[in-house]
């Protein structure tokens, strides 16, 4: 198992700053834990944002502040050695393509080849039409970004010829340190997204939604992975731990860890938090981080 530790929301931790996550990230960097990631939205209108609080419970006030996470990641790369850096989930069709493989590879090369992103497609129309780009077509403007990317980060002469945008022999420096950046998609359990992780990604970030069949959603993956002559044991399976809490309102621990082994035995294998969504406080920072990194041993 591995584990990682999404900083979102860490800001409530040091009085509302937002370097506060840089903070955590070394703290988690020294602790040993695998893999930071932080989340996405460029904004919210107020309409749809109540909308989605309504039939989604979405969990964050329109108050919440979102840093751009290449952004961030970057930061985090300056005041880490080891721990890799990705999101759960980057709306990367809101990004040109051309821009967001320069991001990603300034990234990787910044933190010595620890870039590890997720990306996926969003759910606001809003967002989409704040930002001047098309809602419909997002899966396959997705699929397309991304095998742009590669393109750009691998091909002696990089050429692409997309449905929205196009480059012949154009050369974007500096590449990424890893002959391959891992890129997790976070889409939903069908065979058409399975389909899209096998021919572009490296693997699946799990929505919540599709956490009750997660053996079956990971047994698909695999066997998708092997139709398209890949080998599905690197297909790698993320899962963002739910909370739970006890009668007291205190954060249930044990439940989380039977969670987590659960969560294995189907087919994960890595498993985040995100410390900011625990009835914790910045004191216990630490016996969290700590915690998180016990897992590992069995």
């Amino acid at each position: 198992m591995r584990v990682g530790i999404d900083v979102f929301g860490a800001e409530r931790f040091f009085d509302g700053a937002i370097r506060g996550a840089l903070d955590l990230a070394v703290l988690a960097d020294r602790a040993g834990v695998d893999l930071l990631t932080t989340s996405d939205h460029l904004g919210f209108t107020r309409q749809a944002h109540a909308e989605r609080v309504r039939t989604h419970a979405f969990p964050f006030p329109l108050e919440q502040a979102w840093p751009e996470p290449l952004s961030l990641l970057s930061a985090v790369a300056a005041v880490t050695e080891r721990i890799h850096l990705g999101a759960y989930v980057l709306v990367a069709p809101l990004r040109p393509a051309v821009l967001l493989a320069k991001q990603i590879a300034t990234l990787d090369a910044v933190s010595g080849g620890r870039a590890r992103i997720g990306m996926g497609v969003g759910w606001q129309e809003d967002e989409y039409a704040a930002a001047g780009i098309p809602f419909r077509g997002r899966f396959g403007r997705l699929e397309e970004t991304l095998a742009a990317c590669r393109e750009l980060w691998e091909a002696e002469s990089p050429s692409f010829d997309g449905s929205d945008f196009a480059f012949d022999d154009f050369h974007s420096l500096p590449r990424p340190v890893q002959k391959r950046v891992p890129v997790i998609l976070g889409l939903g359990s069908s065979q058409r997204n399975f389909d899209r992780i096998a021919r572009v990604g490296d693997g699946w970030a799990v929505t919540p939604a599709d956490m009750p069949d997660l053996e079956a959603g990971v047994a698909r993956l695999r066997q998708t992975f092997v139709d398209h002559g890949r080998d599905p044991g690197a297909a790698e399976v993320q899962v963002l731990l739910p909370v739970q809490v006890r009668d007291d309102g205190a954060a249930d621990f044990d439940a989380m860890a039977d969670a987590a082994r659960s969560a294995v035995a189907a087919g994960a294998d890595t498993v985040l938090l995100r410390p900011s969504a625990l009835p914790v406080e910045g004191a216990e920072l630490d016996a969290v981080v700590a915690w998180l990194v016990s897992l590992t041993d069995g």
